[in-house]
């Protein structure tokens, strides 16, 4: 690499540290450290079940922050950490997270109620997105079938372009499959 490029790349250094042999004892500090290292340590170490119940140590831990507010800007960080990195988090484990937060930390609980409902609604986007998606490959799969059924062997650049196409067009082709006198009516879709 030359010298005059070298001299931008930055210098990093860093550590790991592996928090898994730290006891709940051995973790020392302010309240918001102590709850942040022992989720670090057992989010991927522990059962679900193990790790939930980590979390709810956690949640009464809170309780030690003065800020109130503070508390609860900290709350919805580790919340949020919580629901994405445990992916398979049932429904009944949200329910009991929430019911804890209530009863332990209530002013966390609108924050919880809030953000459960956010993550539902970006895993019902997620799931519609997939759908979606899944929806106009099979599409374009029937209509790569339909054309090659009527036309013979499709050039090489038409099916690429099928198979890129959006929802719109393919439902366009589709629609109008057996009004097409040739292949030439299908290309037009597809010249920019």
């Amino acid at each position: 690499m030359p010298q005059n490029v070298k001299e931008y790349l930055p210098n990093f250094h860093y550590l790991l540290y592996d928090l898994s042999d730290y006891s709940d004892e051995e973790i020392k500090g302010n309240a918001q450290l102590r709850i942040m290292l022992k989720l670090l340590r057992d989010v991927f170490t522990k059962s679900n079940e193990e790790f939930l119940q980590s979390f709810y140590e956690a949640i009464q831990a809170l309780q030690e922050i003065e800020d109130k507010q503070k508390g609860i800007e900290f709350f919805e960080i580790t919340l949020r950490y919580v629901f994405n990195a445990v992916r398979d988090l049932t429904k009944k484990d949200m329910e009991q997270i929430v019911q804890q937060i209530e009863t332990t930390f209530p002013e966390g609980s609108e924050v919880a109620m809030t953000l459960a409902d956010i993550l539902r609604e970006e895993g019902m986007q997620e799931g519609l997105e997939k759908g979606r998606q899944e929806g106009v490959q099979a599409l374009s799969k029937i209509a790569l079938q339909q054309l090659t059924d009527k036309y013979g062997t499709l050039p090489e650049d038409l099916k690429e372009n099928i198979r890129q196409a959006d929802l719109a067009t393919l439902e366009t082709i589709l629609q109008n499959i057996f009004k097409y006198q040739n292949i030439d009516e299908v290309k037009k879709f597809f010249k920019h």
